[in-house]
């Protein structure tokens, strides 16, 4: 009864707003009432939709600012906004101006988020935090118990014979005891972790690691990751 009450208060708040922008053909009380105010509400929040609006500048789909290539659809995520949860929301990462856009799901304007309210965003992509003392977000792509590796990732604009494209830049970092450390390659490691030097190479010459560095770079500095967050346990 108390859920119906809200909902119904809700309704007339959101029929007040955006009375022409919003449909009720779909509300039906005979059907799941959770399911229906999930799908709507979820991310209609006030906070989250208090942001600035931004806008965005023409962007093609192989030629944008964003985080994801190649395309310019919206990524369906879960946010942690100012400790309170919020999903279904459609959310960018403009990885030029290192900001994070969502788009409210009732009128589709485009919000900016207010980094120092986010926690974190959880996306396809993997999961988000904003950067301590910097604009922007890094992707965890590794998370230990003594260490995590993550990704940061930017974009410039170039111009070149009045075509326009962006170059794009990605750089992972081992965050350990309060340090942030480039990790470049496999050497990087080695430099992190002097007192385990002998360890870290020999595991490195493993037929599991020779195997996964024919996966790539990445997967084989993820796989290193892995190794040395069990070596600060130990």
């Amino acid at each position: 009864m108390i859920r119906l009450s809200l909902i119904t208060l809700l309704i007339l708040i959101q029929i007040k707003v955006y009375g022409q922008q919003y449909n009720l053909k779909d509300f039906n009380l005979e059907g799941d009432i959770n399911t229906w105010y999930s799908a709507r509400f979820d991310s209609v929040n006030i906070k989250p939709m208090t942001g600035v609006l931004a806008s965005l500048a023409s962007q093609r789909p192989k030629v944008n600012a964003f985080f994801t290539e190649n395309t310019l659809d919206w990524m369906k995520a879960s946010i942690m906004y100012d400790n309170q949860r919020y999903d279904n929301v459609r959310i960018k990462y403009d990885i030029e101006q290192q900001l994070a856009y969502i788009s409210h799901p009732l009128n589709k304007q485009t919000i900016t988020l207010d980094q120092q309210l986010v926690n974190w965003f959880r996306t396809p992509a993997g999961i988000f935090k904003p950067k301590n003392e910097a604009t922007g977000y890094y992707l965890i792509i590794f998370e230990g118990e003594q260490l995590s590796l993550v990704k940061e990732s930017s974009k410039r604009l170039v111009i070149q014979n009045r075509e326009f494209d962006y170059a794009r830049t990605d750089e992972l970092f081992l965050l350990t005891n309060n340090e942030k450390v480039r990790i470049k390659n496999r050497k990087s490691y080695l430099k992190q972790f002097p007192t385990h030097k002998k360890e870290i190479k020999k595991f490195m010459r493993s037929q599991e690691s020779r195997e996964i560095n024919r996966m790539g770079k990445e997967s084989f500095l993820i796989h290193l990751a892995k190794y040395c967050d069990n070596l600060s346990i130990q």
